[in-house]
């Protein structure tokens, strides 16, 4: 049972069912154009059927020189492609950076919160 239990422990943070992932880290505020959205749903399709892909640039406080960081939103088809492509890019290397992935809330998403 202890397996189980190991599994279960790993399950836990990400409990959440979603369609909706979220790249972070993944390129930095001056890499962002107007092929990105394009390239990212290139490399998503080969985890299933992409919906929509938003990139979202977050100051990370009101000051002028304020760090952006930029997250990448994708909506999948359904929420086991959307886990298969998070549990395939979590920790990937991406022009040198560590790609973060996760799953995010659909509601937060459909109702435009993107700050999460």
């Amino acid at each position: 049972s202890s397996g189980i239990n190991a599994e279960y422990g790993g399950l836990t943070h990400s409990s959440l069912q979603s369609s909706v992932m979220v790249l972070k880290n993944m390129v930095s505020f001056e890499d962002v154009d107007d092929d990105l959205e394009d390239e990212i749903r290139e490399e998503c399709s080969k985890y299933g059927s992409v919906k929509k892909v938003s990139v979202y640039q977050e100051a990370q406080s009101e000051a002028e020189d304020a760090e952006i960081v930029v997250k990448i939103f994708v909506q999948f088809d359904k929420t086991s492609e959307c886990e298969v492509a998070v549990n395939s890019l979590n920790g990937r290397w991406f022009g040198g950076r560590s790609i973060v992935a996760t799953l995010y809330d659909e509601q937060r998403y459909l109702r435009d919160e993107l700050s999460g």
